[in-house]
């Protein structure tokens, strides 16, 4: 230890990981007046910008647009001379590597320009209820936030080897793609990355132990997105039971038990996208007094304070939905919080969210089968895209739209889609549910035609005709 590791830091609030959540906590803290420390591992950036959200969408650019140029064009009556699209990894790669670090390089900035906070790189633990280590530094603090986030979980599969294991990290800097990958889970990452795979030429085979997709969601839009899927060349199956793992001299196969048939199908590498666990393993969070639950979780009050009261946690360390727009909405309501001598109970907007396959999927506010269990008695719709007009004419009739709405007051609570354009659709009814409109407030809103946003229009024209 060097004589200036010997010198504690001292800070009004430890905010604890540099990603999303992490950094809007800290520049929260610091508009409401307090010093922040800001320590973060290294590299800066968090997982959706390094690992998640931006590095796996321009990958995918490049796969669905290959993808139309393969299979779509002659229906849109364009040839393609020769036939081929070559691939360019490298450049693919190399491209992708530039625009992520355009966006780390912006998240650094604008903590590094903010005078209140403090960015220390290092590894830290906790010590103390107010103390800890920042690589061997010590460090005291008033209030803390745990924003470290989370690491990928590795499957149990008798016979499987370290070396047959592919991740999402891996997957993301692969210059020479696997011929043969068998995907573990039908989660976001599942199936994006497995639909990359498959559009960029490797043979893929997607599995599940979960017998429903989506549970809890529409059965009928569920098993109609996966179906769509599988139209695209994806082989889904769900429900798989027995799992395990030979050898021959051309390389390891899996075998598995589906509909009580015994199948195998031979792999070059394996993805394991059977998601993520929290990232606290190493925090000593029992020397803070902090309790955790199953894998990690750490255990939140509706303020974010843990078991410490002046500790918080927010993002996908409290396990309540790892995306992006809850970590960064936990992150800052922590980061205020930090700073009341009475913390707040943060509100529970409604969460859009999506999955970024071709036909994409989207869903926000309540579910159906949620609305039920929450006390809601409800009228729902559904309506298919091959009702839409412009999805006809654009030859994009994969998909369908429900929407679920109060009985009583005709209130919108929730929608659920899967389609073209799903992830940016789902707004025009996420914003209606966000702010409390009913079927009838949103019957009055004129929509440009022919447009795919028209099919929120038709379909609640549809339920208060019903009604």
């Amino acid at each position: 230890m060097t004589e200036s590791n010997h010198i504690p830091y001292k800070t009004e609030i430890l905010v604890i990981g540099g990603g999303s959540a992490g950094r809007y906590a800290a520049k929260a803290a610091a508009r409401k007046g307090a010093q922040v420390m800001l320590v973060d591992p290294g590299p800066f950036g968090g997982l959706c910008i390094l690992k998640g959200c931006m590095p796996s969408k321009a990958l995918l650019r490049s796969a669905h647009v290959r993808h139309l140029i393969v299979s779509e064009l002659p229906e849109l009556g364009l040839r393609l001379s020769g036939g081929q699209v070559d691939l360019d990894m490298n450049y693919i790669v190399d491209s992708k590597d530039r625009m992520i670090q355009d966006f780390a390089d912006d998240a650094l900035q604008g903590i590094l320009n903010n005078p209140s906070i403090t960015l220390v790189e290092g590894l830290f633990h906790f010590t103390g209820t107010h103390e800890g280590l920042i690589s061997g530094r010590p460090v005291t603090f008033q209030k803390a936030i745990i924003a470290s986030g989370t690491r990928i979980r590795l499957p149990h599969i008798n016979g499987l080897e370290s070396e047959d294991i592919m991740t999402s990290d891996d997957i993301l800097e692969t210059r020479i793609l696997p011929k043969k990958v068998v995907v573990i889970g039908t989660g976001p990452v599942g199936l994006e990355l497995g639909q990359y795979l498959h559009n960029m030429g490797s043979e893929v085979t997607i599995l599940n132990i979960n017998p429903e997709w989506g549970h809890g969601l529409d059965r009928v839009i569920s098993e109609a997105y996966l179906d769509a899927l599988r139209a695209r060349g994806l082989s889904i199956q769900m429900g798989i039971t027995n799992e395990w793992v030979d050898r021959t001299p051309e390389g390891p196969t899996l075998h598995y038990t589906h509909e009580g048939i015994e199948k195998s199908v031979p792999f070059e590498r394996l993805l394991s996208a059977i998601g993520r666990i929290p990232d606290t393993h190493s925090l000593d969070l029992e020397a803070a007094g902090i309790k955790t639950a199953e894998k990690g979780i750490i255990k939140v009050l509706p303020t974010l304070q843990t078991t410490n009261p002046d500790i918080y946690a927010a993002g996908d360390v409290t396990g309540i939905l790892p995306v992006l727009n809850v970590a960064t909405f936990q992150g800052e309501m922590a980061g205020e919080n930090a700073t009341r001598k009475s913390p707040l109970p943060i509100p529970e907007p409604p969460v859009p969210i999506a999955i970024f396959t071709d036909p994409e999927y989207a869903r926000s506010g309540l579910s159906e089968s949620e609305a039920v269990f929450k006390g809601h008695s409800v009228v729902t719709g559904r309506i298919p895209f091959t009702d839409l007009g412009k999805a006809i004419v654009y030859r994009r009739t994969d998909g369908w739209l429900k929407i679920v709405a109060n009985e009583s007051d005709h209130k919108i609570l929730g929608a659920e889609m899967f389609g073209p354009g799903a992830s940016d659709l789902i707004h025009v009814i996420h914003v209606a549910i966000a702010l409390g409109a009913t079927l009838d407030d949103y019957q009055k809103i004129l929509h440009i035609h022919p447009t795919f946003a028209e099919i929120f229009k038709y379909l609640i024209d549809e339920m208060t005709d019903a009604i």
